[in-house]
């Protein structure tokens, strides 16, 4: 099964996120912020995708990256971010994103933009 781990602040849209996940058939882990994001990859096997909002409380998104990419395995996983702020855009790419998303995501494209990156 393909697991996709969303790390997302606000439990609505994250209870939205793994809902449309499920639905395309993918398993779905959720976490609040970028600190239990990396308890998370401490303690569980591996996602195949990392959902990845980038403004969050405790460790935001930018800091999840760099301890990401600080990992040799965890910097394996492809991350798709999914911001409100268009501004992020440029910054998600520049620190390797696999792809962006705008608030509110369309669930056609959240489904695509992760079939591509699986």
């Amino acid at each position: 099964m393909k697991r996709i781990l969303v790390v997302e602040d606000d439990a609505d849209t994250r209870a939205v996120l793994c809902e449309i996940l499920t639905g395309a058939g993918f398993e779905t882990d959720a976490v609040a912020d970028g600190r239990e994001a990396i308890d998370f990859l401490r303690h569980n096997r591996a996602p195949r995708v990392i959902l990845l909002d980038m403004f969050m409380p405790k460790m935001d998104g930018w800091q999840f990256r760099r301890a990401q990419l600080a990992d040799r395995e965890w910097s394996r996983i492809p991350v798709v971010v999914v911001s409100a702020e268009g501004t992020t855009l440029g910054s998600a790419f520049g620190f390797g994103a696999a792809a962006f998303l705008r608030k509110p995501v369309r669930a056609s494209d959240l489904v695509n933009a992760v079939e591509l990156v699986v």
